[in-house]
């Protein structure tokens, strides 16, 4: 292995922290890569379900009750209050983003920017917290791995900097996807099909280079390390302070 080195979730927490905002560059032949998009991505026997948008881990925050931890962070892009109501009435976290954030694209806070790692973290550590089975789910993933969220294909500007793209290795996976349609028995369900596809192509995680800060793989590698360790991650709380983030017209203290 040419480059020993790596950020993984048997790295620290203050080294996972430090790398925040810093472009990588996976060597995917040379590094224990575990990415995940789909809900329904299955690595090595274990669902990938770790992304902002999926369901299943209801938590409490700011004494309402919240689906996903993408519509808590959303709501930290706007000041307005309608908006937010908006945003967490909606039934899922993707509902929230395309329907909501897409409507209301101009009134996102112009700093939003400058505090939304610290935010992304404060508001995953708070689905820590509140939702025993994202707890769960978090310490399943082994130890010496790490964490990619996969947007080769997303077209959105953050793509790179909340995950890291492959294109190569998305390539490869599609002609595997094609080979199995193909080739399976003519007996087997849809659905049977889709779960070989899904577990045969995530095998595939040794071809190409993903490029990209990946935030959100090192911000969940940060949570599992610190519930592991028993302690609470190093939120850079005067920096959220500053930002006077309101959530329902009340703003939160850090």
């Amino acid at each position: 292995m040419s480059n020993p080195t790596y950020l993984s979730t048997s790295s620290s927490v203050s080294e996972l922290f430090a790398s925040l905002g810093r472009e990588e560059r996976l060597v995917a032949s040379e590094l224990p890569v575990w990415c995940f998009k789909k809900v329904t991505d299955i690595v090595e026997g274990i669902e990938m379900r770790l992304s902002n948008m999926a369901g299943g881990y209801p938590f409490e925050f700011a004494g309402v009750n919240w689906a996903s931890s993408e519509q808590l962070y959303l709501c930290g892009e706007f000041a307005d209050e309608a908006i937010q109501h908006e945003l967490r009435s909606q039934t899922s976290g993707y509902a929230a983003k395309r329907f909501i954030k897409s409507k209301y694209k101009a009134h996102v806070r112009e700093d939003f920017p400058t505090f939304r790692l610290q935010w992304m973290l404060y508001v995953v550590w708070q689905k820590c917290i509140g939702s025993e089975a994202f707890r769960d789910k978090l310490l399943s993933i082994s130890e010496g791995v790490i964490l990619v969220e996969e947007t080769t294909r997303d077209t959105g500007g953050t793509a790179q900097i909340w995950g890291c793209k492959n294109p190569e290795l998305i390539a490869e996976r599609r002609r595997l996807a094609q080979r199995i349609k193909r080739w399976s028995e003519a007996n087997l369900t849809k659905k049977a099909i889709n779960l070989k596809i899904n577990i045969e192509t995530n095998k595939i995680r040794n071809i190409g280079e993903f490029v990209g800060q990946n935030n959100m793989g090192k911000i969940l590698m940060i949570c599992r390390r610190c519930l592991l360790e028993g302690i609470e991650p190093p939120i850079d709380r005067a920096h959220l302070n500053s930002a006077n983030i309101t959530i329902f017209g009340n703003r939160l203290t850090f």
